[in-house]
């Protein structure tokens, strides 16, 4: 590791006092929990598209009907819009060769 100084540097830009203090294992899982439940919420079609790539089976069908009831009960309630709005201005963005 090449140094500066007194400090060390590393590849990805991280400095060594951050690098020094981590997060506990319960705040990894705490945001590991909200960032599923934020996809869950606001990518629910991702959800139930990805599902149906998988193929089929007996316990896939049942994941498949239980993550389409999730994505509708999502659109019903207006969740759904800000991702197909992203995806709407990205499509134009690439229609118009951005």
């Amino acid at each position: 590791m090449p140094r500066i100084g007194n400090e060390f540097t590393y590849a990805d830009a991280i400095p060594p006092a951050l690098r020094r203090r981590g997060g506990s294992p319960r705040q990894v899982f705490a945001v590991v929990l909200i960032g599923t439940l934020v996809l869950a919420v606001f990518a629910s079609g991702n959800l139930s598209s990805w599902l149906d790539r998988l193929g089929d089976g007996p316990v896939l069908a049942r994941l498949q009907y239980a993550a389409a009831a999730w994505d509708a009960a999502m659109s019903r309630l207006g969740l759904a819009l800000p991702q197909q709005a992203l995806r709407n201005t990205i499509r134009a963005l690439l229609d118009w060769q951005w």
